[in-house]
């Protein structure tokens, strides 16, 4: 069931910018509807086992790349911001960002892991940065530029 609701809100996601505005209550609803910030989480740690050994497929990456859009999408929110980050969130994205695989579900993996990291430091919000920094943050960001590819070194180095 989860993978038909990530796929139609991923597709929100595809729609005209101009039209995006519609959908500006997205956050509040994903976070306030019963279970559906726990089968986000659910698909998230379905993949934990094919992290190591590599094993990950690319609709398994896709898969949870569009639960991780929703988590952004809620991480950017004011009205939602803090509530995900008090139920500590961010922290499930964690093992995403200490992979070394180079292989591309892998890379989109880390990249869209960036993102919801990045739509919670682009407010200026001491909470936020602090939370941040008593995690393991820093070293994953270092790892991931490490061993990213350009395009999440430039993503790394501008949401830093």
């Amino acid at each position: 069931m989860l993978v038909g609701i990530t796929g139609v809100i991923y597709e929100i996601f595809k729609v005209e910018p101009d039209k995006r505005e519609l959908f500006q209550d997205l956050a509040p609803l994903l976070w306030n509807s019963f279970g559906t910030i726990a089968a986000l989480l659910q698909e998230i740690v379905s993949i934990y086992p094919v992290l190591s050994p590599p094993n990950l497929t690319p609709a398994q990456s896709n898969r949870v790349c569009n639960a991780l859009a929703l988590l952004q999408c809620v991480a950017s929110h004011p009205d939602t911001r803090m509530l995900f980050l008090n139920a500590h969130i961010p922290l499930y994205l964690y093992p995403f960002l200490n992979t070394t695989s180079k292989s591309r579900p892998f890379e989109y993996l880390r990249l869209t892991s960036l993102g919801v990291i990045g739509a919670l430091v682009k407010v200026d919000d001491t909470e936020v940065i602090s939370f941040l920094l008593s995690t393991e943050i820093i070293p994953l960001c270092l790892r991931t530029m490490e061993m990213g590819s350009e395009l999440s070194k430039t993503v790394e180095f501008t949401d830093s």
